[in-house]
């Protein structure tokens, strides 16, 4: 079973908690140690049920809680590029020993498959993740300025997708942004836009069970643009994108747990759980 609930997303912030075969991993400590740990205790899980953490690259906003998350839980294994690991030491976190990460080298970790691919940021050696668990994969992909062939390659077969869609063009270009941080934003180094998403899911071999769009800006993106702008892709005729299941990370709140090749996903449990409980009401009604 594999599976992702984004603790936080966005241009102030990311995390998110991973499941793999069962075993908790992080991805990026962007937002506080607190937070973080406030949403393990709601899960009812131990910060020492935590195996390791996952660092895509050294900016802020993946790495601004990650100090006191080590001091907090030392044995946290951290798992990223040397390249990462050199610049998230320059800004001041000290990092005793790493796992290395290769640029599309698979590795086996909680009997999963793991492969990290690089993807187009201004960052020192930043990559997405790739995992796989009995033919279910779950790619995440963030901080990314293009779609890549790599981007590509490794998206095209996803049963969960992770993806950037950070901004709204037009909203970007009205929004209280610098000039120069705009150009950062829009180059093929720096973020993903809407519309990008597009452009990953048209070569997509099949349909995704889920897709999470993630890393929504606050200046120059909304839920409602970031959905807008695949719905005339969803509604093309001869697609069969309408079945895929389609959550927003929030900066603010958990996402829903999404997660593929368990038994029966969350939701869906959910959702019978519900149906049983109405006929039970309706049953009790008539009687």
């Amino acid at each position: 079973m594999l599976g992702i609930t984004f603790i936080g997303s966005g241009s102030k912030g990311n995390s998110a908690l991973l499941e793999l075969n069962h075993a908790y991993y992080l991805l990026d400590a962007g937002i506080s140690c607190k937070k973080i740990c406030d949403y393990l205790a709601e899960r009812k899980i131990s910060l020492d049920e935590v195996k390791g953490i996952f660092i895509t690259h050294e900016h802020e906003d993946h790495i601004k809680g990650l100090k006191v998350l080590l001091k907090k839980a030392p044995h946290l294994k951290i798992y990223c590029t040397p390249g990462t690991a050199s610049a998230i030491v320059d800004r001041g976190v000290p990092i005793d020993e790493f796992y290395s990460l290769s640029y599309e080298k698979v590795f086996e970790i909680s009997n999963c498959l793991c492969t990290a691919f690089k993807v187009p940021h201004d960052a020192s050696q930043p990559m997405g993740l790739h995992i796989e668990k009995d033919n279910y994969s779950m790619v995440m992909a963030t901080d990314l300025g293009c779609v890549t062939p790599e981007v590509i390659r490794h998206t095209q077969n996803a049963d969960l997708l992770c993806i950037e869609s950070n901004y709204d063009l037009e909203m970007l270009k009205s929004c209280s942004y610098p000039s120069w941080l705009k150009q950062r934003i829009k180059s093929n180094s720096g973020h993903l836009p809407n519309v990008g998403v597009r452009g990953i899911l048209s070569r997509m071999n099949k349909v995704p069970e889920s897709i999470v769009l993630m890393h929504l800006s606050q200046e120059s993106n909304t839920k409602e643009k970031a959905l807008e702008s695949l719905e005339s892709f969803l509604e093309f005729d001869g697609t069969n994108f309408k079945s895929m299941h389609i959550t927003v990370a929030s900066q603010d709140y958990p996402s829903e747990r999404i997660t593929v090749g368990s038994e029966l996903p969350l939701r869906i449990k959910n959702r019978l759980i519900e149906n049983y409980e109405q006929q039970n009401s309706q049953n009790e009604a008539v009687k």
